[in-house]
């Protein structure tokens, strides 16, 4: 079974890093959000910050970074994690598609290998918004019984996103982005509010929920903890070693679903700079829950292990 080296390790977040920015088209909140993310997770050993520096002042050659894995189980997951990134805050664009070409050729991996990977990250993309359930129609209820059902839908996505952290599937990661914004889409319905995926996004741009800035976080959390662990499948690591990737989702899912009905339920009449004061405490609140909700999270990702992503989110959200 391959390990993943350190050179292995930095090589693929800096293809992640390369990919984040390869639509050229990134606001200065996003690169903000990136800079916090990898001042975080840099540790003794991975310079995560030094890396993003790198890679925004001197644009690191693809191919030479690329030359750098070894392993056929290094270059795939690179692959598998530069779609999901270009792929995170909607399908790829032209230029986002260049890079992956030349990434693809960089790494040599042929069609029948990239294909697949490419299929099911545009279809965890393009996951509709809109669902079937009854809670996407305007819900007739008094003021407290709503709230409680909507507290109980946020807790149930939350505990889902806490859950694909846990999961080994590389997909598992860009899987949280369309599961949080079908769940604010539910919670404007609940108001009788239609929503569009771009007006999700930009009220989670404003709270600093940044879609390929996340799906970076994410990826940069498994390889630091995997890093001299066994590849194959098992990027999840031990549920011990995914505590911290867990804990942070669920508070995220959390504290924007409470932004969401604050806001919609409260006729959008809150200003975004009240709702960004508001959303801190909320994640520091959910973050805390998520050590209360933890057995819950772990059995859900026991049940969830194995499903197609895409299938996934039809069926448990």
């Amino acid at each position: 079974m391959n390990t993943l080296s350190q050179p292995e390790t930095e090589s693929i977040l800096t293809l992640c890093l390369i990919a984040s920015f390869a639509d050229g088209d990134k606001h200065v909140s996003e690169h903000e959000q990136f800079k916090k993310i990898t001042e975080s997770l840099s540790n003794e050993k991975l310079d995560i910050s030094g890396l993003y520096r790198k890679v925004l002042l001197n644009k690191p050659d693809i191919a030479e970074v690329a030359a750098r894995l070894e392993s056929p189980a290094a270059r795939l997951l690179a692959y598998e994690m530069a779609v999901c990134v270009c792929d995170a805050d909607d399908v790829c664009n032209a230029a986002e598609q260049k890079f992956l070409d030349e990434l693809r050729s960089a790494l040599a991996l042929p069609d029948s290998t990239a294909r697949p990977i490419e299929a099911e990250a545009t279809a965890l993309a393009t996951q509709p918004i809109t669902s079937p359930e009854a809670a996407d129609a305007p819900v007739q209820a008094q003021a407290p019984a709503l709230a409680q059902e909507t507290d109980g839908m946020i807790m149930r996505y939350a505990i889902v996103g806490g859950a694909l952290e846990l999961l080994p599937q590389t997909m598992a990661t860009l899987a949280i982005i369309p599961m949080q914004i079908k769940m604010v889409y539910r919670i404007g319905s609940q108001s009788g509010i239609t929503l569009d995926r771009k007006s999700i996004v930009e009220l989670m741009a404003a709270l600093g929920i940044g879609m390929a800035s996340q799906v970076v976080e994410g990826f940069a959390r498994r390889l630091t903890r995997s890093l001299g662990k066994s590849l194959g499948g098992k990027m999840g690591g031990k549920i011990g070693d995914a505590v911290g990737g867990m804990i942070t989702t669920f508070g995220t899912t959390y504290a924007l679903g409470q932004i969401a009905k604050m806001y919609y339920h409260g006729g959008r009449s809150l200003s975004m700079e009240s709702l960004k004061a508001k959303y801190p405490p909320l994640l520091s609140e959910g973050k805390a829950l998520a050590e209360k909700y933890s057995s819950q999270i772990t059995q859900k990702s026991q049940q969830l292990n194995g499903a197609s992503m895409a299938t996934l989110l039809k069926g448990v959200i």
